[in-house]
């Protein structure tokens, strides 16, 4: 069993496209990192592509002692990430306010670990169920998980432009949500995506790239769904999917 990636990116209606995703492996371990550039400040491609190579660089640059666990190892990876980040900032000068939102995940032989900052999401799959997924940082979802906001009364599409609480900038120290899960199984998958896809995209339909025997194709097939569905409107869609093969 070994774990294969496949990406697709799809500008929408939009007039450039601000996502900006890579994997990269590190001895057996894979890791994924999908940005989606915050398209309501300008330079949002920017800090997207930059923060994604940032953290390529300090998880490829900066290996953990064996003795630390993996939640501080990312967390060390990320508050590196940041500071160059932050350097390139400095001497590119994009426009101040440019900012992303992410999602990592780090596979192993025995966790997959999640991080992630804004409404960039992650999805543990299997055929025919979604097994968990991260929690965007907006109004909405923290109104959700807080009891003040009925998901029957008020459901997901009408709290999708909620505001954002994290994201990545150079104003604002980086907070990301960490979550700890199982290491994929055989039939088993994660799809990294940005909100232009999965807000066009029922949780049921991601299943089928599971199984997928082409997965490079049912993954551009499913994107060109939600961008056609999201109209003279469409958000950039992008998706990442890693499953083990």
């Amino acid at each position: 069993m070994s774990l294969q990636c496949y990406s697709e990116s799809l500008i929408g209606a939009r007039a450039e496209n601000q996502d900006f995703s890579l994997s990269f492996k590190l001895g057996q371990d894979v890791f994924a990192v999908l940005c989606d550039g915050m398209g309501g400040y300008p330079d949002g491609g920017w800090a997207a592509a930059n923060f994604a190579g940032a953290v390529k660089e300090a998880v490829t640059r900066h290996i953990p002692e064996e003795d630390v666990a993996p939640e501080q190892a990312m967390r060390d990876w990320l508050q590196r990430a940041w500071e160059l980040f932050c350097e390139q900032h400095r001497v590119q000068q994009p426009h101040p306010q440019a900012q992303t939102t992410f999602v990592l995940a780090w596979l192993a032989q025995d966790f997959t670990l999640v991080a992630h900052a804004g409404d960039s999401r992650c999805y543990g799959l299997e055929q025919g169920a979604v097994l968990w997924r991260t929690r965007d940082h907006n109004l909405y979802e923290l109104g959700v998980m807080n009891g003040d906001i009925d998901p029957a009364q008020m459901p997901l599409p009408q709290g999708q432009n909620a505001l954002l609480y994290r994201s990545v900038g150079r104003d604002k120290p980086l907070k990301p949500a960490l979550s700890l899960h199982p290491a994929l199984a055989q039939g088993q998958a994660l799809v990294l995506c940005s909100d232009g896809a999965w807000a066009q995209i029922r949780d049921a339909e991601w299943f089928a790239l599971v199984g997928s025997e082409d997965a490079a194709s049912g993954l551009r097939s499913l994107l060109s769904t939600a961008v056609e569905r999201g109209g003279d409107r469409a958000d950039n869609a992008s998706a990442l999917l890693a499953r083990s093969e």
